[in-house]
């Protein structure tokens, strides 16, 4: 057997080493790892702690601040103000001073404000920091797409989206873990006060990737043009499904935990409860970015995922034994990640570089719309009609958008469908 071939190959791997050819892509490799590794660690802060945590919480701080359950939904609502504000001024932002400027400053004033409500000993003082924190996460989220979707290559943006959005599972899953000292230890500041300190880490972290370097920073230009196509059926259903998907998991999980303790359920039932629903979650994930390869498969990933999240909250409507708020947890969770995944995906697919900032920017005003709904409505329902009217008021949000995707679904495929009849047409043309 002939070694020339060998030898070749590790002559042209010694000149890419003294070139820095080699040196570069492993650094780029290791790069994108440690991306991708500190996205997950901000979205899981971002939203998972910052929403879903708080949810694990709540029953600890609502009794040692004296809240009733619709303050307590207020509460999550001001935090959802917060972030709906600061994802609609994120492009203005991300324009003057770039996206990986915006995520490291939103990252710090975000442990700020955590760390704020977890010395907070009344109201007033937690209500302020919910809404900082809210205002940074909505920085946050921004930020952190934008950087990963610039430094990933196009065919890979549906996994890398799906991984960095299940770092929301794992922000679950810890919570589950950690619920036990903070229902019954009164350690339930530590839910705010660790989390500070790791958004200080994402702060540090976050790599300047290459892409970010040539990258210049963009505007969501809200042209007349693009204000109009959202109102066509490209994006309003899809728009209106994630709205809805908002308000019924934002109303589900945030009074979960209260749920939990409606029934009686042990602080070990409650743990397994919180872990079942963030590793159903991260599953979610995966099974998304699954579907989302396939052509049939990806127009009806989303109503499947609502759809599942649909007969999650319909379950504990009469739930009175953890087996059933278990059964309950691995639904809702399959979808509560799942969806933002989808969805980011989505629109990323459907637009160029230029538009991306712009659409992105109404979806995620969509869902911070949706967000804001679901505490305060879900509130005022438990006070009037008990705990229940939490989850079908979540069952008939998730049902709507169910809906919703379904149509988004079908009109995508019938503009699929013209415009490849389209550029059939234009190759069957005779040549001039």
């Amino acid at each position: 057997m002939s070694l020339a071939p060998a030898k070749s190959q590790a002559r042209v791997i010694m000149q890419r080493m003294r070139n820095g050819q080699f040196c570069s892509g492993v650094a780029a490799q290791n790069s994108s790892f440690v991306l991708l590794a500190v996205a997950m660690l901000a979205i899981g802060l971002d939203v998972g702690v910052a929403r879903i945590t708080y949810g694990v919480a709540l029953p600890a701080f609502a009794r040692d601040l004296q809240l009733s359950l619709t303050a307590a939904g207020l509460l999550g609502t001001l935090h959802l103000i917060g972030y709906l504000l600061g994802t609609l001024a994120s492009p203005t932002l991300n324009a003057k001073v770039g996206a990986l400027a915006l995520c490291r400053a939103s990252h710090f004033v975000f442990a700020c404000a955590m760390l704020v409500c977890g010395l907070a000993s009344d109201v007033t003082t937690m209500a302020a920091g919910r809404f900082v924190a809210g205002l940074a996460a909505g920085f946050g989220v921004f930020s952190i797409f934008l950087i990963v979707f610039d430094a990933t290559e196009p065919e890979k943006r549906s996994a890398a989206g799906s991984l960095v959005w299940s770092g929301i599972g794992v922000a679950i899953v810890a919570s589950g873990l950690a619920c036990g000292p903070i229902l019954d230890g009164g350690a339930w500041r530590l839910s705010f006060i660790v989390p500070a300190i790791l958004a200080l880490a994402v702060a540090v972290l976050i790599p300047r990737t290459a892409s970010a370097a040539r990258a210049q920073p963009k505007a969501a230009d809200a042209s007349p043009s693009r204000l109009a196509e959202l109102t066509s059926a490209r994006w309003i259903f899809l728009i209106a499904a994630y709205f809805l998907f908002a308000a019924g998991y934002i109303s589900y999980s945030t009074f979960a935990g209260v749920m939990l303790k409606g029934i009686g359920l042990s602080s070990g039932g409650v743990t397994w409860f919180w872990v079942m629903y963030g590793a159903s979650s991260i599953a979610g994930a995966a099974l998304g970015a699954a579907l989302l390869s396939g052509g049939f498969a990806r127009r009806i990933a989303l109503s499947a995922a609502l759809g599942s999240g649909a007969i999650g909250s319909l379950l504990v409507v009469h739930g009175e034994n953890g087996s059933v708020f278990a059964a309950s947890s691995v639904l809702v969770g399959l979808g509560s990640v799942a969806t933002p995944a989808i969805v980011t995906f989505l629109i990323r697919n459907r637009t160029n570089d230029a538009a991306y900032p712009f659409f992105f920017t109404v979806g995620t005003a969509s869902l911070g719309l949706g967000q804001l709904s679901g505490p305060a409505v879900g509130g005022l329902l438990a006070d009037w009609f008990g705990l229940s009217a939490i989850g079908w008021f979540a069952a008939a949000s998730y049902g709507a958008g169910m809906l919703a995707a379904a149509a988004d679904g079908f009109f995508s495929q019938r503009q699929s469908m013209t415009a490849a009849n389209l550029k059939e047409s234009r190759h069957a043309l005779p040549a001039p």
